[in-house]
């Protein structure tokens, strides 16, 4: 349910609650905070076919993203957290409208709210309801409902066209996390992280939604090493139909581990595979072409490492790393990864880009692949302080798929795995970064992707884009 609320009323609300909720519970501390967050966009052959069909796929737009924050501490170790949000594209009148078909210009929409409740029944457990982010790790498995809320088409203000840089990434949530540091009598540092995440509620009262549920546990040795291993299940009902009786049920199994070997060297690596059936849903959209009811059986990979040399002048630092999401062929098509909840990005074009037919930028190669699954990518990057408030960054990554594109026969449909090969491209990003006070902060990003072989002459033009930035915290 769409919950909306103009500036006046968030703080007319907050200062309500605050003056209310003594009759419930005393408030230890009440705070409010914010930040305005305004780009401006350059963007060229997002599609890579350069105005090959016939429109000019040049743009210039601007966005903007105000946020309010209410945070407050309750007695009996509760507390509370909600944020508003508004995002729109600027002057975006006419395709700004909610669900109810009210303009969104100047709709604030709930972004996090959520409840939390320390030593509950007994001191280590810690209970957090409500529209709210979880990140495991780096957020290479489990980190945001960016891909279940955009892919699907569900642009919960219908007033940007960035999708990536949206606000509205929060799960609504149930998440349980247990200290397990005594247990036994040992000191080790263990705790347990339980997930029950809302996907997708689909219709009220039938049963055909989209859930995630799923146990993280976390150790952490010394002061420079986490490792940890998790478990995730998606049952997807919303893909049962009456000559399928099958609903998608996805298990995702993981490890990751992060650690400094010598000083200023950081290494990761996070291993995970899937396994069970799929459905259709807004995660997947036509990232495969296999059916509902199909056996899954993926892998991903990440493995990195920086090095900061802290002791030299401008603090450089360098990096490379290896992501890899499987592309599996079965039953005529790729039934590679499902992205699920993903929310590590590191790049700003190609990972954004899809099939044909599912939301982000769609490029006009028949039959791509979307960048979610069926690609490895391997990056190098470099960095530096010119001065003491700016930091500037390079990375430079390559594209290739895990199984070679399919190919189609006269009327558009996929025959077969063909013959082209698999370099999908280069990618190179530059950002750079001005902290002008601790409260404002400049940003300036630069980015092209170079096709490679899997794309054709009529869709192999560069895409680039141009973002600058200004935040403002309060």
């Amino acid at each position: 349910m769409r919950r909306k609320a103009t500036l006046a009323l968030v703080v007319s609300l907050g200062l309500l609650a605050a003056w209310t909720l003594p009759a419930f519970a005393e408030v230890q501390n009440v705070r409010v905070s914010g930040d305005i967050t305004s780009r401006m966009f350059h963007r060229e052959n997002l599609d890579l076919t350069n105005g090959d069909g016939g429109l000019d796929t040049t743009d210039n737009f601007f966005m903007t993203t105000t946020g309010v924050n209410v945070g407050a501490d309750l007695t009996e170790n509760v507390s509370t957290f909600i944020r508003l949000a508004n995002e729109r594209d600027w002057d975006n009148d006419a395709g700004g409208t909610d669900a109810n078909g009210n303009g969104s210009d100047g709709s604030f929409d709930i972004s996090q709210a959520y409840v939390t409740l320390k030593e509950l029944f007994y001191s280590p457990l810690t209970l957090r309801i409500g529209a709210q982010p979880i990140v495991w790790g780096r957020g290479f498995v489990l980190g945001s409902a960016l891909l279940p809320s955009i892919v699907g088409g569900d642009d919960r203000l219908s007033s940007i066209t960035a999708n990536e840089f949206t606000e509205f990434t929060a799960f609504d949530a149930i998440r349980a996390t247990l200290d397990l540091s005594n247990l036994g009598g040992s000191n080790l540092p263990l705790t347990a992280d339980y997930v029950y995440i809302k996907l997708d509620e689909n219709t009220a009262g039938i049963s055909d939604d989209i859930t995630l549920q799923g146990v993280n546990f976390g150790t952490k040795i010394g002061s420079n090493t986490e490792l940890e291993a998790y478990y995730l299940n998606k049952l997807d009902k919303a893909g049962t139909t009456p000559d399928i009786n099958k609903n998608g049920n996805i298990n995702t199994i993981g490890f990751r581990g992060s650690t400094m070997p010598v000083e200023s060297l950081s290494t990761w690596g996070e291993l995970a595979y899937q396994f069970g059936t799929r459905g259709t849903d807004a995660s997947t959209g036509t990232l495969t072409t296999a059916p509902t009811g199909s056996s899954v059986s993926a892998w991903a990979l990440d493995l990195g490492l920086e090095y900061t040399w802290t002791a030299v002048s401008m603090t450089p630092k360098a990096g490379a790393e290896w992501i890899f999401w499987s592309g599996k062929e079965g039953n005529g098509g790729i039934a590679g990864w499902d992205p699920i909840a993903r929310g590590y990005y590191t790049t700003a074009l190609r990972e954004f880009q899809t099939d044909t037919g599912a939301g982000f930028y769609a490029t006009d190669q028949a039959l791509d692949t979307s960048a979610a699954t069926n690609q490895n990518q391997i990056s190098f990057w470099g960095g530096l302080k010119p001065i003491e408030d700016l930091s500037a960054t390079s990375r430079l990554t390559f594209f290739w798929q895990d199984v070679g594109a399919l190919r189609a026969n006269a009327a558009g449909t996929a025959v077969a795995n063909g013959p082209r090969r698999s370099f999908a491209g280069t990618e190179l990003d530059t950002n750079l970064v001005y902290d002008y006070t601790e409260d404002v902060q400049f940003g300036l990003l630069y980015g092209f992707f170079v096709p490679g072989s899997i794309y054709t002459s009529a869709s192999d033009n560069v895409a680039q884009e141009v973002v600058t930035t200004v935040k403002v915290q309060f």
